[in-house]
């Protein structure tokens, strides 16, 4: 599947959350999840599987987390090339005959910038280390995902270009239902800044349900090929786990929302599970994305 080119002529089904469903099938909180490709890959593969059934064209690799920084919590930082490679022969062998594209999920170092910078860490290099064994092992893209801070986010898409300038990369973000950054900086102006570096897709996950989801993209004009990724809601924690309240029907009537303001790319984070990705994939069969450009709404 050439996710660019897919993305020009239709609406995308991406999949829904990793981390939720692992914990659902029974991998404790305080486990690294990351470390699952090592030890129970078929759990992660029927996560693969299930979202495919339920009509995912894009499904992300479960490396979310498999940077040196965020697994040397775990004692893990000298598996990243394993894990991430790891990952990778999972999700294709869930895709293995099947049209769908494979992308390599890359999260935030998950340390303050601050403390990075006390510490003088090198992001870049320690983005280049997972990047490179996601491109080693032949992911169809890189989805930068659930960034809040800009500089942070540069820096990751600054370490695939350097890599590769022929990949497909997705850059999503955190905002508030303000369409702004914890920064305060509006959404849209770091989307023109990823863009110019080389980002193809911009879009937002995470934090916010689906109808915060729906007034962010009424924000962005649609001079950007966007993706949305909304969380399943808000959610409440209750006897040792997180519940997310919205139904997946609920969710499959606001994919229809998303794709009326300009969304491409419409998958899920947390909460989100297989029942919610087949509703909205039955609500976007057939759908076109909008592509006319839209004024810059007010930030």
């Amino acid at each position: 599947m050439n996710l660019l080119e897919e993305l020009q002529a239709s609406v995308v089904c991406g999949d829904g959350a990793m981390g939720t469903e692992l914990m659902e099938a029974g991998v404790p909180l305080e486990v690294c999840l990351e470390e699952v490709n090592a030890t129970n890959p078929d759990v992660v593969l029927h996560i693969h599987e299930a979202y495919i059934a339920a009509g995912s064209r894009v499904i992300e690799t479960n490396t979310f987390g498999a940077n040196s920084m965020r697994l040397a919590k775990h004692g893990l930082e000298s598996k990243v090339r394993e894990l991430n490679i790891a990952a990778v022969a999972i999700a294709k062998r869930a895709t293995a005959g099947k049209d769908i594209c494979v992308a390599g999920s890359v999260g935030p170092l998950g340390v303050p910038n601050e403390e990075l910078r006390a510490q003088k860490v090198d992001q870049k290099t320690i983005f280049q280390e997972q990047i490179s064994a996601l491109l080693e092992a032949d992911v169809h893209a890189i989805f930068l995902e659930t960034f809040l801070d800009l500089e942070e986010i540069k820096i990751a898409l600054q370490a695939v270009r350097q890599l590769s300038a022929q990949i497909p990369v997705v850059c999503s973000m955190v905002c508030s239902e303000e369409a702004r950054l914890p920064s305060s900086l509006p959404v849209v102006q770091a989307f023109r800044e990823l863009s110019r570096l080389g980002a193809n897709v911009v879009g937002v996950n995470c934090v916010t349900g689906p109808r915060a989801m729906g007034r962010i993209l009424k924000r962005i004009p649609l001079d950007f090929v966007i993706s949305a990724y909304p969380n399943a809601g808000y959610p409440r924690y209750q006897e040792g786990r997180f519940i997310y309240n919205a139904f997946p029907e609920y969710f499959g009537k606001a994919a229809k929302e998303f794709v009326a303001e300009g969304a491409r790319l419409i998958g899920g984070c947390c909460g989100v599970g297989p029942q919610h990705i087949r509703e909205m994939s039955r609500a976007l069969a057939g759908l076109e994305p909008r592509h006319k450009t839209a004024r810059l709404k007010a930030t």
